[in-house]
C-alpha cells in the first residue's frame, strides 16, 4: 500500500513533464523541406496552377516560417485571386519576419499600388531603395506612383533613373512620354514614345499614346495612321476606338466617328462615357432623337454622374422639351454642386427661354466656379442686358400716358373729292388742296382720331417732315420721289430668293417716330438707300447663282450705302460661310443679329459656323433659339 503510494505520484510527475515539454517545445525548421515545397509552388505558378501553388507555398511555411520568398509568393499568388486580405496579411508578414529585406517592401508597395493606396506605395518604394535596392521595375513603378498622384515631374525624375538602369526597356520611356503629355510637353512626349516603339515595334499603348501627343499638337492625320496602327495590333481595345472617333469627329468625318464609337460599345457596352460620345456625334448630324436614345442609357449606366444629365439636357432643349431639359440640368446640379458646366448649362438654357433673371443667378454660380471661362463671362454679359432692357421697358409702361388706354369711337374718314370733267361745271366750289412738295411726307394720323375737317376746308401741307406714317395707313410717294426703303432692322426687301432658306416675310409694322433731334432713316438719302436695295437685290441673285465673290462685292457695297441693311449682313455672311471664310462669316451674323435679335434665318447660318468651328455647345443653343422663334411666329 504503501508503495503504491509512492508510484503513484511519481507517475503523475512522469506525465506532467512530458506534456509540459511537448506544449513548449518549438518544432525545428525544416529549411530544405520548406525550399523543395517554395520551388515546387513555382513551378505550379510556371504552368498556372494557382490554387496547387498556393497549397506548396503553405506547405514550404509550415516547415519554415522565416521563408520571406514563400511568403511574398503566396501573397502574389492570393492577390491574383482577388483575395486582397489575405494578400496583405502574406505581405506583412514577410516584411515581419525580415524587416531587412526590401523586396518585401517592394511586393507590399506592388499592392499599395495596385489598390490605388498611392501614398503607402511610395513609402515602401522609398524604404526599398533606402535599403539599396535599386532596380529599373522600382523606379518605374515608385514613377508611375507620382503619375497616378498627379506629381508629373517626380514621376519623370524616376522614370529617367528607371532609364538609366537599363536602356533596352521599352515601358520607362512609355511611362515618361505620359507623364510629359500630362504637362502638355507633347514634343519631348513623343519623342519618348518613339523610342518606346523602337524598343518594342508591337507596343501598340504606345501607339495609342503618340496618338494622342499628336492630337495635342493639332496633327489630326498622325493621330489617325497611330490609331489605326494600334487596332491593328490589338483589334478589341476600346480606348483605342473611343479615341479615334473622337479624332475623326475633330476632321468632320462625323459618320466615321459614329461607327468608331459604335464598335467601342460593341465591346464595352458598360462603359457610360461611350454613350456620351456617340450621342454628340448624333447632335452634329442632326440625328437629335438618337442622340437622346443614348444619353438616356448613360443615365441608366452613370446616374450619380452629373455629366450625363447635363448631355441628356441637350437633347431635350433640341427637341423643345425644355421643361425635361431644365430638370435635368437642376439634377446635375444637386448631384455636384460644384460644377460650373451644369450651372452654365442651367443658366445657358433660361437665357434661351428669355428667362433672363434666372440665367443671370446661375452665370455668376458658374462664373464663381468657374472664373477664367470667357464664354461664361460673355453670356452673363448679356443676360444682365437683357435684364436691364426688361426693367427700362417696365419703367416706360409705367410712365406711359394713362390717355392711352381711352378709346374714342371711330369716325368717318374725310372723302376724297371726285375729279369732275373738263366740261362739266362742279357744282360746289372747293378749295383745291396744293399738292406737297416731293421732299415733304403727308403725316400720319396720331394714335388718338380727331374730328375730321369739313369737306371744304383746306388741308395745309406741313412745314416740315414728320414721321413716317404707319404701313396700315401709307401714303404713296409722289412720282417724282424715289421709293424709300422701310426703316428697321426687321423690314424685309422684295428681292429675289437666296439660295439659303429665308422665312416668310414680315407683315408690315406701324414705326414710330423718331425723338426730336435724332437722325432720321431718311437723313441717308432716299437715293443712297434705293441704291443699297438693288445693290442687295443683284447680290441674292449672285447667290442663287453660286457666284459667292461678285455677291460679296455687290452686298458689301449695300452695306456701305445702308449699313443698318441687316438682310445684306446675313447674305453677306451666307457667302463667306459657303468661301469657308468662317471668321468673316460669324462676324456678319453676329451684326446682323445685334440688329435684329429675332432674325431667325441668322441664328440657323450662324449655328452652321459655330458647328464647323467646333462650337457645339454654341451651334445648338443657336438652332433652339431659331426653333423657339419658328414656333412662336416671332418676326426675324
Amino acid at each position: 500500500m504503501r508503495l503504491a503510494r509512492i508510484i503513484l505520484p511519481l507517475a503523475a510527475l512522469t506525465t506532467l513533464s512530458f506534456f509540459f515539454t511537448a506544449r513548449g517545445a518549438e518544432p525545428k525548421p525544416d529549411r530544405k523541406k520548406s525550399q523543395a515545397g517554395f520551388e515546387r509552388g513555382v513551378r505550379e505558378d510556371e504552368a498556372g496552377h494557382r490554387e496547387a501553388a498556393i497549397a506548396a507555398y503553405t506547405e514550404a511555411l509550415q516547415a519554415d516560417p522565416s521563408n520571406v520568398a514563400a511568403w511574398r509568393a503566396r501573397g502574389n499568388d492570393y492577390q491574383a485571386a482577388g483575395d486582397a486580405a489575405k494578400a496583405l496579411a502574406d505581405f506583412e508578414q514577410a516584411v515581419k519576419v525580415q524587416p531587412g529585406d526590401a523586396q518585401s517592401y517592394v511586393a507590399r508597395g506592388d499592392f499599395f499600388l495596385t489598390g490605388k493606396q498611392y501614398e503607402r506605395a511610395v513609402h515602401d518604394y522609398d524604404t526599398a531603395i533606402g535599403l539599396g535596392l535599386h532596380r529599373t521595375e522600382i523606379y518605374d513603378s515608385r514613377g508611375t506612383t507620382y503619375y497616378a498622384l498627379g506629381e508629373y515631374r517626380k514621376a519623370i525624375e524616376d522614370f529617367t533613373e528607371a532609364i538609366k538602369l537599363r536602356l533596352d526597356k521599352p515601358e520607362p520611356y512609355k511611362n515618361r512620354g505620359m507623364a510629359r503629355a500630362a504637362l502638355f510637353d507633347h514634343r519631348d512626349a513623343i519623342e519618348d514614345f518613339d523610342l518606346a516603339i523602337s524598343r518594342k515595334p508591337d507596343f501598340e499603348e504606345a501607339y495609342v499614346e503618340r496618338a494622342l501627343s499628336n492630337a495635342g499638337l493639332g496633327d489630326y492625320q498622325k493621330s489617325l495612321q497611330d490609331l489605326s496602327a494600334a487596332l491593328k495590333l490589338k483589334a478589341d481595345d476600346v480606348r483605342a476606338w473611343r479615341v479615334r472617333g473622337a479624332v475623326k469627329e475633330r476632321l468632320a468625318d462625323f459618320e466615321g466617328a459614329l461607327e468608331d464609337f459604335t464598335q467601342a460599345i460593341r465591346l464595352d457596352p458598360q462603359d457610360a462615357r461611350l454613350y456620351l460620345a456617340r450621342g454628340s456625334v448624333y447632335v452634329r448630324l442632326d440625328r437629335v432623337p438618337e442622340s437622346l436614345v443614348d444619353r438616356n442609357r448613360a443615365v441608366e449606366l452613370d446616374p450619380k454622374n452629373s455629366q450625363v444629365y447635363v448631355a441628356r439636357g441637350s437633347s431635350y432643349h433640341l427637341l423643345g422639351q425644355h421643361d425635361k431639359g431644365l430638370a435635368d440640368r437642376t439634377t446635375a446640379i444637386s448631384l455636384d454642386p460644384n460644377d460650373a458646366l451644369a450651372w452654365e448649362a442651367r443658366g445657358n438654357a433660361y437665357y434661351m427661354l428669355d428667362r433672363y433673371d434666372e440665367a443671370v443667378a446661375d452665370l455668376e454660380r458658374a462664373l464663381k466656379l468657374s472664373p477664367d471661362n470667357q464664354e461664361i463671362a460673355s453670356l452673363l454679359t448679356n443676360a444682365r442686358t437683357k435684364v436691364k432692357e426688361k426693367i427700362a421697358a417696365a419703367k416706360a409702361v409705367e410712365k406711359a400716358p394713362e390717355t392711352a388706354a381711352i378709346h374714342l369711337p371711330d369716325l368717318p374718314a374725310v372723302p376724297t373729292p371726285p375729279t369732275a370733267p373738263a366740261s362739266s361745271p362742279p357744282e360746289a366750289v372747293a378749295v383745291p388742296v396744293p399738292k406737297p412738295p416731293a421732299t415733304i411726307a403727308i403725316p400720319a394720323p396720331p394714335s388718338v382720331p380727331v374730328p375730321n375737317p369739313p369737306a371744304s376746308a383746306v388741308v395745309p401741307a406741313p412745314r416740315r417732315a414728320p414721321a413716317r406714317p404707319p404701313a396700315t395707313a401709307a401714303v404713296p410717294a409722289p412720282p417724282s420721289a424715289p421709293a424709300s426703303r422701310p426703316t428697321g432692322a426687321v423690314a424685309g426687301l422684295n428681292v429675289p430668293k437666296a439660295s439659303e432658306p429665308a422665312a416668310p416675310p414680315l407683315p408690315p409694322q406701324p414705326l414710330a417716330s423718331p425723338p426730336a433731334g435724332s437722325q432720321s432713316q431718311s437723313a441717308l438719302g432716299d437715293t443712297a438707300l434705293t441704291k443699297a436695295a438693288e445693290l442687295h437685290a443683284r447680290g441674292r441673285e449672285l447667290l442663287a447663282q453660286e457666284n459667292f465673290a461678285a455677291a460679296i462685292k455687290l452686298l458689301s457695297e449695300a452695306i456701305k450705302l445702308d449699313p443698318e441693311l441687316t438682310l445684306a449682313y446675313n447674305a453677306r455672311g451666307f457667302a463667306y460661310l459657303r468661301l469657308k471664310r468662317y471668321a468673316l462669316a460669324m462676324a456678319d451674323f453676329n451684326k446682323a443679329l445685334r440688329q435684329n435679335p429675332m432674325y431667325i434665318n441668322a441664328y440657323t447660318n450662324r449655328s452652321t459656323v459655330r458647328k464647323l468651328l467646333g462650337d457645339a455647345a454654341g451651334s445648338a443653343s443657336d438652332r433652339a433659339r431659331a426653333r423657339a422663334l419658328v414656333r412662336t411666329d416671332s418676326p426675324q
